[in-house]
């Protein structure tokens, strides 16, 4: 038998289905999604399917239905396979200038208009886009599909260039308020992006579109479940166990670590990032491919430069209201997370009707910190990754003094320059990217019954209970692990417990004094 192939940077259906390359079928969804009304909106993080989605809608529109035999719907009794005309326009390489956005339109229209006999009536993109679809649905006598693809692309990368910003937002509003006005040439629409606009600027027109975004019956629309892991890409994680010298549940528990954990509704079944996770089962090997795949620089920028506590930011509780219905140009860090990726649901509180984020995974949290060390230290990822392997290595052989003189030199070493007038919460969130790049398992703000715990992480044979003073005493923070019992829900973990006091000084910018006990 041969190898399975993976469909790394093969976005298109027809391409992966005629390639032999591994799929997992989600045509049963897709169908559904067919089935249940005409106008839809999907918001997911980049890189995680969309477009393999949009290019399976468009097979089954235009009735190639020898592409879906083995497949549910090929198998599906009922199903009508009539052609119909697909108009899908791609924003995905289309650069934030007027011009080149233009240039998209115009050409795509021009193709559209050479293949269905279509007179140019008009060099306004939205007059020109309309009587595309009104002509093709006369020509053809079947109603039109319009797919459109990371609408939001050229949006997102102007967001800190106000004036370009609006401009763009005006050409893709003129096109997008023809889908209203067309309806009666329309048999079915859908846009996809990374984020959700107000609906009062550049969806003002289209207001009838369904937002499936938050919606659990399309939760796993895109991306991967644990069940089709394990249906569908068994012989690459096989490959993975052999190469990682464990067995295949070792290998699965690895995979999700790295790649799993992402939510988009109250009710979720855990979604694996389908690029990352295609990426490693392709190299037999664990890599962090995402994070540097496309990161939008004014997200990082905005993050580095927040005052907000990284602790709270990372792990936000935020109304359900809030999440679902505010925009990526709204100034909350945390929803512009959520919307790219960086942080997904954890839990739901139906009482009080709000959701907690978290990071999904490994991948994102490397990704996420090691962007963040560089402006903290100021100093480059090698002298960083010294710097941290020498301490990773104390703490995995319980040379906790050891780690502790290294990590208060560290700090001491950050030029004075980057910390002069720096609030308590700069040093705090200093620290806190430093310990999440030592690479165990490690959480932060911990709740107990008589608290929270600033941080707690884990070796292979250690449990580290750690409490921060700023600016007050390493007998304080010690004192405040055995009065609350900090340590009482690992005590039947059996590993030993490290439970460690430290003070950390404003005036000398690092560790001040720590004790152990």
């Amino acid at each position: 038998m041969s190898p399975q192939k993976y469909p790394i940077g093969i976005e298109t259906f027809s391409e992966i289905i005629s390639g032999g390359y591994a799929y997992a079928d989600k045509t049963e969804i897709i169908y559904q999604l067919t089935q249940s009304g005409k106008y839809f909106f999907l918001s997911r993080p980049r890189r995680f399917g969309k477009s393999l989605m949009l290019t399976t809608l468009q097979a089954y529109f235009e009735g190639r239905k020898e592409l879906f035999d083995g497949l549910w719907l090929g198998e599906a009794e009922g199903v009508d396979w009539t052609p119909r005309p697909v108009l899908r326009l791609n924003f995905v390489s289309t650069m934030a200038d007027t011009k080149d956005l233009n240039a998209v339109l115009h050409n795509q229209f021009s193709i559209w208009e050479k293949k269905y006999g279509v007179t140019m009536v008009s060099e306004s993109v939205g007059q020109r886009f309309s009587n595309i679809i009104s002509t093709v649905h006369e020509v053809t006598g079947e109603k039109v599909v319009v797919l459109i693809d990371e609408y939001d692309k050229v949006l997102v990368n102007s967001m800190h260039k106000p004036e370009l910003h609006e401009a763009l937002k005006s050409i893709l509003k003129s096109v997008f308020g023809v889908l209203k006005a067309a309806d009666n040439h329309l048999a079915f629409a859908i846009l996809t992006g990374v984020s959700r606009f107000s609906k009062l600027s550049i969806f003002s027109d289209i207001n009838n579109l369904e937002d499936i975004s938050f919606n659990p019956a399309y939760a796993s629309i895109c991306g991967i479940t644990e069940d089709e892991l394990r249906n569908y890409f068994a012989e690459g994680v096989e490959e993975l166990a052999k190469v990682m010298n464990t067995d295949f549940e070792g290998a699965m528990r690895t995979l999700k670590e790295n790649y799993d954990g992402y939510h988009f509704a109250e009710v979720s079944p855990d979604i694996y990032n389908p690029f990352s996770l295609i990426t490693s089962l392709k190299n037999n090997r664990i890599l962090h491919r995402w994070f540097e795949s496309g990161t939008p620089t004014f997200l990082m920028e905005r993050l580095r430069n927040t005052d907000e506590d990284l602790k709270n930011l990372l792990s936000p509780s935020v109304s359900a209201r809030s999440l679902m219905n505010t925009s990526i140009t709204d100034s909350s860090l945390t929803n512009i997370l959520y919307q790219t990726g960086y942080l997904t649901i954890k839990s739901y509180d139906p009482e009080e009707d709000e959701f907690t984020l978290g990071l999904p995974n490994k991948e994102v949290a490397i990704g996420v910190y090691e962007c963040l060390l560089p402006f903290y230290t100021g100093k480059d990822m090698i002298a960083n990754d010294n710097a941290l392997r020498k301490m990773r290595k104390c703490i995995k052989s319980g040379d906790t003094d050891g780690f502790l003189k290294i990590l208060q030199s560290f700090m001491a070493s950050i030029p004075y320059s980057l910390t002069e007038n720096k609030n308590e919460r700069y040093f705090e969130n200093n620290l806190f990217v430093i310990l999440h790049l030592l690479g165990f398992e490690i959480q932060t703000e911990v709740e107990t019954s008589d608290g929270r715990i600033d941080a707690v992480f884990k070796t292979d044979r250690y449990i580290y209970i750690l409490e921060l003073k700023l600016n007050g005493t390493a007998e304080e923070a010690l004192e405040q692990i055995h009065r609350k019992r900090y340590d009482l829900p690992y005590l039947h973990d059996g590993r030993p417990i490290i439970r460690l006091g430290i003070s950390f000084s404003k005036e000398t910018r690092t560790i001040d004094r720590w004790l152990i006990g």
